[in-house]
């Protein structure tokens, strides 16, 4: 039975953007965000607040009013999104929430900057600010870490919290557990999401499960048009669409995914490859199988043995000199 409470949240333009460094182009990204609004997804995010230099063509912003820009007028601010990254944006810079803006921020960190990015989550929501908390690469924390991360997710109180799966390695009965776990400790007027990647192919099973799950709590799902997204990518907006068969309007996203998506995947990659299932089995950055698949030199079982060899502390951090030796020294054994 499917949870009636279950809402999409679209992050074409800000995980898409891993595809093509955020350069879908200004007109493309109003397309977009019309396109998305006609379908009635309920939540849009509109990309990353940012700190570096960008152009009015990157789904990026230096300012949130800057989102207003690419905005429809008279559109329902309250539906957009945007994401801020542990140490990439300032948040002085982030003024107070008043009604011309759009009031959601997630806030992405690594558990090891766990106690200064709840800091900063606290920062956000005394602005104003809908707040979603999205630790990164949840299968890093045990049972009693999560359930504590919990314990101090309900100290701040946000709107909601969100699992992410990066390294898309957690298959059906391990994100129902997650979930389950969060469910039961998370105050229940908090929505949980759920972000994923489709490295086992497993990102439409995965949304099957949390959409029948006896809870009473609001459940937002991530999808993306066509998946895309870094590496394997994610949920496809379109499948997930299709499966919910609710109120969603299926033809826009069709009609993106062919005028904009399609001609980005012909120059750039995403989706199931073994490079990024060994990412994924071994609980690695996406960035390790992305730099092995470049180099299209190595046997699928050697690829895995580089990812298997990979030091734990270093599995959610990309470390570029790493993986070249790694490399090399299997290289060299190879031949």
């Amino acid at each position: 039975m499917k949870n009636k409470r279950t809402k999409l949240l679209d992050c074409t333009l800000r995980d898409g953007g891993y595809v093509n460094n955020w350069n879908f182009g200004l007109d493309n990204i109003k397309t977009v965000i019309t396109g998305l609004q006609n379908a009635r997804i309920d939540y849009i995010e509109t990309g990353f607040l940012v700190d570096k230099k960008i152009t009015k063509n990157q789904s990026l912003f230096n300012k949130i009013d800057e989102i207003n820009t690419i905005l429809p007028q008279n559109c329902d601010k309250n539906r957009f999104f945007a994401m801020i990254s542990y140490g990439k944006f300032d948040i002085n810079r982030l003024p107070e929430y008043y009604d011309n803006l759009i009031s959601g921020i997630r806030f992405i960190f690594k558990k090891q900057n766990l106690k200064n990015a709840l800091k900063t989550c606290r920062e956000i929501k005394s602005k104003g600010y809908r707040l979603f908390i999205n630790p990164t690469f949840i299968n890093q924390y045990e049972k009693e870490e999560l359930i504590e991360l919990i314990r101090q997710i309900n100290q701040i109180h946000p709107a909601g919290f969100t699992i992410v799966d990066s390294t898309g390695g957690l298959n059906e009965k391990a994100s129902a557990e997650i979930f389950s776990l969060s469910d039961k400790y998370l105050d229940k007027d908090i929505c949980i999401g759920f972000h994923s990647h489709n490295n086992l192919n497993l990102s439409l099973e995965n949304a099957k499960v949390l959409t029948s799950t006896n809870t009473e709590r609001e459940i937002i799902l991530d999808c993306s048009i066509s998946g895309i997204g870094r590496g394997a990518g994610n949920l496809s907006t379109q499948e997930i669409i299709q499966y919910i068969n609710s109120n969603y309007n299926i033809k826009p996203v069709q009609e993106l995914a062919d005028k904009i998506i399609l001609p980005i995947r012909s120059r750039n990659s995403w989706g199931y490859s073994i490079e990024n299932y060994y990412s994924a089995k071994n609980f690695c950055h996406p960035y390790y199988a992305r730099y092995l698949a470049k180099k299209n030199s190595l046997p699928a079982d050697i690829v895995n043995k580089i990812l298997e060899n990979i030091p734990d502390e270093k599995k959610n951090i990309y470390d570029k000199d790493l993986i070249e030796n790694l490399y090399n020294t299997n290289l060299k054994i190879k031949l």
